[in-house]
């Protein structure tokens, strides 16, 4: 278990001293001279700035490829869909005709029922009525239930 202690933190100060004496004296050259020698550059900060026009360019050019890519798949998937229809034969009259189920007809017009059912589905919830026979409790509207019951507590 390594961990740092005083004695180890002191042995470095003789190290750290002895490279600044070498480094004032010259026999080690300057952190500056070294990594100019080390990379070819001077250390620092950036001479140029970011070319806003390019960087404006190269999006608008990725924003346009995305937009063409988009247009092409539409026109592919549109003109594919377009020879498909053309490729398939019309439909005979036997495929368009209606098709009448077998008698007996149990149902004749089940739009109709379905009309009736719903009318009368709204008449039993939009009017009053007594719902057992003794005339104890009452059937009333949505809509007056809801007025009545705006403000009070649910709890029974």
């Amino acid at each position: 278990m390594s961990g740092f202690n005083a004695r180890s933190g002191l042995g470095l100060i003789p190290a750290i001293l002895a490279a600044l004496a070498l480094r004032r004296s010259g026999v080690l050259p300057k952190r500056a001279e070294a990594a100019e020698e080390a990379h070819g550059f001077e250390p620092g900060y950036e001479e140029t700035d970011v070319q806003v026009g390019r960087t404006a360019l190269v999006m608008g050019a990725l924003a346009g490829s995305a937009l063409l890519a988009v247009a092409l798949m539409l026109w592919f998937l549109t003109s594919y869909s377009a020879h498909e229809r053309r490729s398939q034969p019309a439909l005979t009259p036997q495929q368009t005709a209606r098709v009448n189920p077998p008698a007996p007809n149990l149902q004749p017009d089940p739009f109709a029922d379905i009309d009736r059912l719903r009318s009368a589905d709204a008449a039993r919830l939009d009017g009053y009525a007594y719902t057992d026979a003794a005339r104890r409790r009452a059937r009333i509207p949505i809509d007056r239930a809801m007025a009545l019951t705006v403000g009070r507590a649910l709890d029974p």
